[in-house]
């Protein structure tokens, strides 16, 4: 097995348990229905509430789970213990990734060096480093485009 199947495996497992708590309130599993073949995927990805839903986060490079949120879609999400039905809009305009991954770095100050990102204040990403991807100046960030997506509530 991949390590990356053995983690993903634990991690749903926690997410889906009573020891939930564990691994805190950034952790959750995206259940979504592939466009092309109808099949239901549960991933574990990274989460940060937001006022009207939440911003999910895929910390690992290449995952492209997302596209099948694309057309409104809907999602369902189990986090803290609890399931939520949501929309999914895909986060793809420079700024509004910037903002995307500022709310959820701001949430979850441990997950900046995912992205290559420094922090410059207690919990704030450094906005140089972030705005560095719309030039394609992968030397001091990875790309961000598609590694935002925003799950709306009110499903």
């Amino acid at each position: 097995m991949e390590p990356n199947i053995v983690g993903n495996f634990c991690v749903k497992a926690i997410v889906n348990s009573p020891l939930h708590p564990l691994l805190g309130k950034n952790f959750a599993v995206i259940t979504i229905e592939g466009r092309k073949t109808g099949r239901r995927y549960s991933l574990p990805i990274g989460v940060a509430r937001e006022d009207d839903g939440i911003i999910a986060v895929s910390q690992i490079k290449g995952r492209t789970w997302w596209r099948n949120l694309r057309g409104d879609r809907i999602a369902n999400l189990r986090v803290s213990g609890k399931q939520y039905t949501f929309r999914g809009e895909i986060v793809e305009g420079h700024e509004d990734v910037v903002a995307g991954l500022t709310s959820y770095i701001t949430s979850f100050p441990r997950s900046a060096k995912s992205f290559g990102v420094r922090l410059d204040v207690p919990g704030q990403p450094n906005k140089e480093i972030l705005n560095a991807s719309r030039t394609g100046d992968h030397s001091t960030s990875p790309s961000l485009v598609s590694n935002v997506t925003r799950l709306l509530a009110g499903i």
